[in-house]
């Protein structure tokens, strides 16, 4: 029976503790000479002079590091040019494995350090001496921390350690991989299994010598068909050593990428002449049927004239312009015939000539949008979604979470299950709002209760009402409550307020759409909006629909930059837009108005 694996798209944890355990020695005490951008950004080419000779190495968030002896296309892009300003002429005085998990740390002679997550959604980091974040490649967020220049760099947090009765349902499931937190592919290749926790224990043992042998420097590389590890399996090619390996499986992929997507652009090629050679075959057969139909419409027009003629002996007559062939050996109706049927014949040529055209046009889409596909999974970070973006949700101007329900079921729940009560509470003046909260409020300003307060009027009902403004008030959790007086009854979505109110006047419904640079749509007050996306547009209650108005916006935001793929992110915007609309401005326009202006100063 063969051994099935996965086709790997990234270094694992147990291919990353081998990786360093046979290059740490090689890399520890090399200085980084130069840094240059590969593979259209997404990773990086660290040029190191080291004591035993020059070594190119590829750091690649989410995917690898190691070693390479092929040679890329480098780009000294803005990244690159920062990433160089932070490290180059530095010395590697350490290289490590953070404890668990697929991150690298590079320690430099300069107190910087580089962390390498080759985790999903990964990023490439430098710190300073305190950790604080100097460079990331990528701005991340998440649940439980945030990766952007200025914060404290903070590894993900470990998941809790298995209960024994949720070890036992995994066992049972056959799930040992997430039991033990070791690659699938390592189990299947060891042939290890366990349906009781004696049969676990003894695989424990058995992971813990592999562990044991790689740390050791006892390690057999071997690559197979869509894989590679640092211990033999079924099938598979011995390498010399584990970086050679590493770096012929990932070159491997990038050709084959390459090639494939030579070939897709051949074929449309290909596709595109033979399109464009049938076009000529329809107008050519088109104008030639209807010259015969002209002829054969003259003949039965002028019947009695031709007929004269063609009894004197004349075998060709022009009238007006139109020429006519007479047989004198054929009647004039079968010649006008013969006319009317080489041209349906033409014609009929024509329409199958069109069907395969479109055929083959469908065909062409086809292929370029795999292409787009390809390049745009690229330069697209297609996210996994947080936990907050089930709700509405925005950030203010100084960064905290504002989430708010979408319907009924979710005001409740909010209230219920995610309002604290020292947080703020929002609700527009105005029956059918959403409820709307600024998550971990301690130390907002009035400025972001008044962001969070244009979430809660934009998605109220206000918006649909056509209404250019309305009242919003906060509260403190504590003063939200589901109990109604006694006797009273609360409808589900409803909830009592006591105390004061803090009321925000006349909250215009101007609500501004962006795009950050790691390709993300966001929504808010024009202020929050503005500080975190590089190009956005503000809306206001009007006549168009959603849909129109999404694509407006997709246009605009796509002018506005040089990203790829955020044409795929129309039904995402549509979403964000709470009914029939207007767009008020954009911040195309205000950057035009504002060089127009210096241009007068000048």
């Amino acid at each position: 029976m063969s051994l099935k694996l996965s086709k790997k798209s990234s270094m694992s944890f147990v291919d990353l503790l081998a990786w360093l355990s046979e290059n740490k020695g090689k890399i520890v005490g090399c200085r980084v000479d130069n840094i240059y951008s590969i593979l259209k950004g997404r990773g990086y080419l660290f040029l190191l002079h080291c004591r035993d000779g020059d070594k190119e190495t590829i750091l690649e968030p989410s995917r690898r590091i190691h070693f390479t002896r092929y040679q890329r296309e480098r780009v000294l892009d803005n990244k690159a040019k920062m990433l160089r300003e932070l490290v180059r002429g530095a010395v590697i005085r350490e290289v490590d494995v953070v404890p668990g998990e697929r991150i690298v740390v590079f320690s430099l002679s300069n107190d910087h350090k580089i962390y390498l997550e080759l985790l999903p959604k990964g990023v490439l980091v430098v710190t300073d001496s305190q950790d604080r974040i100097k460079f990331v490649n990528e701005v991340r967020e998440f649940k439980d921390r945030e990766v952007r220049p200025g914060q404290v760099y903070r590894v993900p947090p470990k998941p809790g350690d298995l209960k024994p009765e949720e070890t036992k349902k995994l066992l049972t499931k056959g799930a040992l991989s997430r039991i033990l937190g070791v690659p699938q592919e390592v189990l299947d290749a060891l042939n290890l299994k366990a349906s009781t926790q004696e049969e676990l224990e003894e695989v424990k043992k058995k992971v813990g010598e592999l562990f044991e042998a790689i740390r050791s420097g006892k390690i057999e590389p071997c690559i197979g068909k869509g894989t590679f590890m640092p211990l033999k399996f079924q099938d598979c090619t011995p390498g010399e050593t584990f970086n050679g390996v590493v770096d012929d499986y990932f070159t491997e992929m990038e050709r084959s990428e390459r090639e494939q997507n030579e070939s897709s652009s051949a074929e449309i090629g290909r596709l595109e002449a033979t399109i464009r050679e049938l076009e000529e075959t329809v107008k050519k057969n088109r104008e030639e049927a209807e010259t015969l139909r002209k002829k054969g419409k003259t003949i039965m027009e002028n019947f009695s004239q031709l007929e004269i003629l063609r009894g004197k002996g004349v075998k060709e007559v022009t009238l007006g312009e139109v020429t006519v062939e007479i047989d004198p050996n054929l009647s004039l109706t079968r010649v006008a015939s013969s006319y009317f049927e080489r041209a349906k014949e033409l014609e009929s040529k024509a329409r199958r000539a069109e069907e395969t055209i479109a055929e083959l046009k469908k065909k062409v889409e086809e292929l370029k949008l795999k292409l787009r596909e390809t390049e745009e999974s690229k330069s697209l970070v297609i996210r996994k979604k947080e936990w907050y973006e089930k709700y509405r949700w925005s950030f203010t101007r100084n960064n905290y979470l504002v989430i708010a329900g979408r319907d009924v079921d979710q005001n409740e729940s909010l209230v219920k299950k995610m309002l604290g009560e020292e947080e703020i509470f929002l609700h527009a003046d105005i029956q059918g709002a959403p409820a709307t909260i600024i998550k971990d409020s301690k130390g907002v300003q009035e400025g972001d209760i008044y962001d969070a307060a244009v979430v809660a009027a934009c998605y109220s009902k206000a918006w649909k009402l056509g209404l250019g403004s309305v009242d919003v008030f906060w509260v403190y959790g504590s003063q939200v409550s589901k109990s109604p007086p006694s006797g009273e009854y609360l409808p589900k979505g409803s909830f009592m307020i006591y105390g004061k109110k803090n009321f925000i006047k006349n909250v215009r419904l101007e609500l501004a759409i962006g795009l950050r640079e790691e390709v993300r749509i966001e929504a808010g007050s024009e202020e929050a909006v503005k500080r975190r996306c590089n190009h956005y547009v503000v809306l206001t209650p009007g006549d168009n629909d959603v849909d129109k108005v999404a694509e407006r916006v997709v246009k605009i935001l796509t002018r506005g930059s040089e990203l790829k793929g955020l044409k795929t992110l129309k039904e995402e915007i549509a979403k964000l837009i709470p009914g029939k609309s207007k767009i008020l401005r954009t911040s195309l326009q205000l950057e035009s108005k504002t060089g127009s202006e210096k241009q007068n100063n000048l």
